[in-house]
């Protein structure tokens, strides 16, 4: 596997969606069994990854945002977190992709950023959850998902003290919330190939047991404010991140916006997530609309803001929320063959 800090500041780089919306089409809650396929179902997991790599994702993320113990004990599997990791790091690498990006999500747990014993449990946690993947197989770990700065600096200090690999950290910032990917409240399928996937995927093996959902990644999440978003910027560079990113729900112009201003505040390459809200799928969007005016992400919508966020100094680009692999082929598409730009 390619060493990823070689193309730092070279080639643009597309990393794979989250799955949650095509488990979501297969009538999978993905807060609760995500994990749970990752170890009994992984071929479910292995065919979404590998849509994502035909796709055109030179980097796929692992599905391992909820690894930290405090997530896991949420789904009982605080005792599985080892296995867990060897099993979403081995299907990952053998979807074959270009590089493969180890995600770690936030605790969740409550932060008191002046009590020592808060952040140093918190750091605790996300050291621990590094430790589990070793040293091989991986390019970088991914901090995704962080809404506090404070927990973003315990996330960075925690996997600085256990791995020397590179660090991917974003943020999410912005006005709008980013509302979560759900099953179809009848629990049924959007498609009917989707419903014959599912059904083909025995799950019955945990259902006799009642496993508590994970509220709180189905809450929609408040992004950081605005006006903190040069402060994350400087905490993540000052704390030893290599690439500073973001996520964001915000029409496109914002967007555009915040990756300028990062530009303008470090010299390190940057990613920008493009959230696509779940209550917006199959959405169309006019070629006579201008983009300026078009405040939702959609497939049609992928290319031009790709062209506005390669102009902004961009390296790395991701579709989130609801995004499918048509989002991250439009993407990938759209910068295939081109070097970062640098104002």
């Amino acid at each position: 596997m390619p060493d990823i800090e070689l193309r730092f500041d070279k080639d643009m780089l597309v990393l794979s969606a989250p799955i949650d919306a095509v488990l979501a089409r297969q009538g999978i809650d993905s807060a609760r069994d995500r994990q749970y396929l990752n170890l009994m179902e992984p071929d479910v997991v292995q065919d979404a990854l590998n849509l994502e790599v035909v796709a055109g994702a030179q980097c796929l993320v692992t599905t391992t945002e909820d690894i930290t113990r405090a997530r896991l004990a949420h789904v009982r599997m605080d005792d599985d977190a080892e296995r867990l990791a060897r099993e979403a790091l081995a299907i990952a690498n053998d979807a074959t992709p270009q590089h493969i990006l180890v995600e770690i999500g936030p605790t969740g747990l409550p932060l008191n950023s002046s009590s020592k014993a808060s952040l140093n449990e918190n750091r605790a946690q996300y050291a621990d959850a590094a430790r589990l993947f070793g040293n091989e197989g991986f390019d970088a770990f991914f901090l995704n998902g962080f809404t506090s700065i404070s927990d973003m600096k315990c996330a960075l200090m925690g996997v600085a003290q256990v791995s020397d690999k590179p660090v991917f950290a974003s943020m999410a910032i912005g006005e709008a919330a980013l509302e979560p990917v759900t099953v179809p409240s009848d629990g049924s399928s959007t498609d009917a190939d989707a419903a014959d996937q599912s059904a083909s995927h025995a799950f019955s093996f945990y259902e006799p047991v009642e496993v508590p959902t994970f509220t709180g990644a189905r809450k929609p999440r408040t992004p950081l404010p605005i006006e903190q978003w040069p402060e994350a910027v400087a905490a993540m560079e000052d704390l030893g991140a290599d690439v500073i990113g973001f996520e964001t729900a915000d029409p496109i112009p914002k967007a555009v916006e915040y990756a300028q201003q990062a530009a303008r505040l470090t010299g390190l390459p940057l990613l920008a997530q493009l959230y696509v809200d779940p209550t917006l799928q199959g959405k169309k969007t006019s070629p006579l609309v201008p983009l300026a005016d078009i405040e939702e992400y959609t497939p049609d919508t992928m290319g031009p803001v790709a062209v506005k966020l390669y102009g902004a100094g961009v390296q790395f680009l991701r579709a989130t929320g609801a995004a499918t692999p048509a989002y991250t082929g439009a993407l990938a598409a759209t910068v295939a063959g081109l070097d970062v730009h640098k104002n």
